[in-house]
């Protein structure tokens, strides 16, 4: 049964004293997450975690799509249209190297790309828009989703199960650790790239050190083609309107210092945003395959394999936001509107089928300065603050259009 519509709205400065007081229990949350972190597809404990929290609270429809990851609904009006906010909660293969209370307890495994901290804001939002009843034009679904991280991912699983049914509009977010805390990007179009990954293995006679012109060097041919392709991108691309990125990250081959390997396999990835510029690489890349094998006396077999596409922001919803950020926000905030970052994210597939918009909060502080993904990533809990009274104050303007 839907709940009763509010009367009135309320005034920026109920929504900032309700979260304000609900902090201590959500930077506990997010540290226990922090504590306990699960890689892709096994989620079990982070999933129980959120779904008891949102139990507690009275959402009206909790359930499970997949295995791991689950949706939430607070349903103002039967029938009504839905806003979609979703959260990642997996965390990556990478040991937690900071020194705090709340360190990783799984050896080899943390949250290094602030999932813990997209959780908690979403829950958060999730558990006030409900007790201060934020009703309007619009019913709320919190998508709690396993395995961004990986290729393949959760996103195209979870839509496959209907999470999209009824949605409007579709919203996520990111940390940035590149932009200073209380900066919140809000940039129409492009925002980031797709990740292509790239596997390719080099095969020939092999031999003697001693005598490199009797057989295929292997090594030699990988670092030529490794370049040329480096080049080829520059040279044959136009990069002006869109950026390609191509990068080889991992050679494996040889198992003696006077033995000339017989294999040689390289792996790197490719990103970018324009899809007529994906096919022009791929056409270009294979015939400067072809010439290879053909001068060097090798075999090179290869493959790609496609991440999430680049994340598109819908120019009319990112103005909403704007325009909402802009009335009455009840702490100072610094609106960016052209960030953009090369990194991927599976977001993009929501944002794919509905309008949908990537929302990045800033986090560097004096004390909060590394990268995603390096082992001391840290943020400090204002971040939470600020995101949970962003997506309030979003959710409150919205359902007055």
């Amino acid at each position: 049964m839907g709940m009763s519509q509010s009367t009135s709205p309320l005034a920026p400065e109920e929504l900032l004293t309700a979260v304000d007081g609900v902090m201590e229990d959500l930077t506990a949350f997010r540290e226990d997450l922090h504590r306990h972190p699960e890689l892709s597809w096994q989620e079990f404990r982070t999933t129980e975690k959120i779904e008891a929290k949102l139990k507690a609270h009275g959402l009206e429809r909790i359930y499970r799509p997949l295995e791991t990851g689950l949706v939430g609904e607070v349903n103002f009006s039967a029938g009504a249209p839905f806003l979609l906010f979703r959260a990642d909660i997996d965390a990556l293969p990478l040991p937690d190297e900071k020194n705090v209370p709340y360190r990783s307890q799984h050896p080899g495994v943390c949250h290094a790309c602030g999932h813990d901290v997209h959780t908690t804001v979403m829950l958060g939002a999730a558990i006030l828009a409900r007790r201060l009843n934020l009703a309007g034009k619009y019913n709320l679904r919190f998508v709690f989703q396993p395995a961004e991280e990986p290729i393949p991912s959760g996103a195209p699983k979870m839509i496959e199960k209907g999470v999209l049914g009824g949605v409007t509009y579709a919203l996520g977010m990111h940390l940035e650790p590149r932009l200073p805390l209380g900066t919140v990007a809000l940039t129409p179009g492009w925002v980031n790239l797709q990740s292509i990954r790239l596997d390719l293995t080099l095969t020939g006679p092999g031999g003697h050190s001693a005598r490199p012109e009797e057989t295929a060097d292997l090594l030699w041919l990988a670092s030529r083609m490794v370049q040329d392709s480096y080049q080829m991108v520059y040279r044959t691309l136009d990069l002006r309107t869109s950026p390609v990125i191509l990068t080889f990250t991992e050679i494996h081959a040889g198992e003696g210092y006077n033995v000339i390997p017989r294999e040689l396999r390289l792996t790197g990835t490719l990103r970018l945003a324009d899809p007529q510029k994906k096919e022009a690489f791929l056409h270009r890349f294979s015939e400067l395959l072809k010439g290879l094998e053909s001068t060097g006396g090798c075999r090179i077999e290869w493959s790609y394999r496609e991440g999430a596409p680049a994340i598109y922001n819908d120019p009319d919803l990112i103005h909403l936001l704007q325009q909402a950020a802009a009335q009455d926000f009840p702490i100072s905030v610094h609106i960016d509107r052209t960030f953009r970052t090369p990194g991927a994210d599976d977001f993009s597939y929501y944002a794919r089928e509905v309008p949908g918009a990537m929302v990045r909060f800033g986090s560097r502080t004096e004390h909060h300065t590394a990268g995603l993904h390096e082992g001391t990533f840290d943020v400090p809990p204002e971040v939470i603050r600020l995101g949970v009274l962003f997506f309030l104050h979003q959710i409150r303007f919205l359902q007055q259009q």
